[in-house]
């Protein structure tokens, strides 16, 4: 764990403002992007406590170099955007395999560093393991621009005065832990709301009927984060198709439940987000029945239609009912879709799932409501 190293002297850590300017220009790029470093952060000199380094101080100077990768640093942005615990943040955990161009996020930080696989190894115990980037994340612009980052795993809320953090090449600053940065940096730290969270959501599942019979589903919001890899700008705005499938005992098996397009106003709302009530109609998709001729769930899965190609299918399951409503095993349905067509987000959707969600990977993110 990280210590703020209180005991170094002032003297040891303490950068003046003509040496942070007289050094400044050689840290101005790093393999073509600009450092942005926030006027609350100073250079430091590393010799003074470089021996008193943490696997977790280590772990955040290699996820600075990592962050040289333009793929990397897009990547570190996309996934803290999905914000999956309300803010910006990261559990690394679930991205340790995660693909970045050729590579993973794994392998990316380990090359990072001559030990990399023995402070990857003890720092990817904790399951709090935290990345973010909680403040002015709008303004990083991941193609021209590689952040700061910063080991906040000791930091004290209110205490703290100062944290470490590193560039990608490996100097080490000290940046002020009660004023906020003017440009975003990268933090390493515990993640605080997992427990809250995931407490939240499995008191919410036990609440039967979160959703409520004879409601509509309905898509509020969607965003393609990733707008180039399912239609090309020349193309303009996505064509997206949302198709639903249910088990039914009339048909004694799942059938297609719905099919429904959803056009965007325009390519920038794709790849930004929009809100559709205030540019297009609401997305109804289905309306929930809590009875014995419906399953307890429906899957939705979503595709970027070109209809060009030959016909693909993809398998999706939902729970079937016996006569007396009780579930009886799984009914799988072939959706159909053709080879120039993009298969993106799917999932299933149970009736005690809480109200509202989010459905999201890669391409598309979308928020359902009932």
């Amino acid at each position: 764990m990280l210590s703020l190293l209180t005991s170094c002297s002032e003297d040891s850590i303490k950068t003046s403002q003509d040496a942070y300017k007289s050094t400044q220009s050689k840290l101005e790029t790093i393999e073509g992007a600009t450092v942005m470093v926030p006027t609350t952060a100073t250079l430091a000199d590393e010799s003074s406590f470089r021996s008193a380094y943490t696997a977790d101080d280590e772990f955040a100077k290699m996820l600075a170099v990592s962050l040289n990768s333009a793929d990397f640093r897009k990547f570190i942005k996309e996934e803290a955007e999905k914000k999956f615990d309300g803010d910006y943040d990261i559990l690394v955990s679930k991205v340790l395999n995660a693909k970045i161009g050729g590579q993973n996020f794994s392998s990316m930080l380990k090359a990072s560093h001559t030990q990399g696989a023995d402070v990857f190894s003890r720092v990817t115990k904790n399951e709090y393991l935290n990345i973010s980037v909680p403040v002015e994340i709008e303004k990083w612009d991941t193609k021209a621009q590689t952040l700061l980052v910063a080991n906040a795993i000791d930091y004290i809320d209110g205490e703290t005065e100062r944290v470490k953090a590193w560039d990608g090449k490996g100097n080490v600053y000290w940046i002020d832990a009660k004023v906020e940065p003017n440009y975003p940096v990268v933090v390493v730290g515990n993640n605080e709301r997992l427990d809250f969270y995931e407490e939240y959501f499995a008191e919410q599942a036990r609440a039967k009927n979160a959703r409520t019979s004879g409601n509509t589903e309905r898509v509020e919001y969607i965003r393609c984060p990733n707008l180039d890899a399912i239609e090309g700008w020349l193309k303009g705005a996505p064509e997206i198709r949302f198709d639903g499938v249910v088990y039914n005992k009339t048909f004694s098996a799942a059938f297609q439940a719905f099919i429904k397009m959803e056009i965007p106003p325009a390519r920038h709302n794709a790849k930004n987000g929009y809100t559709l009530a205030l540019h297009t109609n609401t997305l109804n998709l289905f309306n929930w029945h809590f009875d014995e001729n419906h399953g307890p769930d429906y899957y939705i899965q979503t595709f970027e239609i070109d209809d060009k190609g030959k016909t693909q299918e993809v398998s999706v399951a939902v729970t079937a009912k016996d006569e007396n409503g009780n579930s009886s095993g799984t009914s799988s349905y072939k959706l159909t879709y053709k080879a120039e067509d993009i298969k993106m987000a799917g999932e299933l959707i149970h009736y005690t799932r809480p109200n509202v969600s989010w459905v999201s990977d890669g391409l598309i993110e979308f928020r359902l409501e009932n």
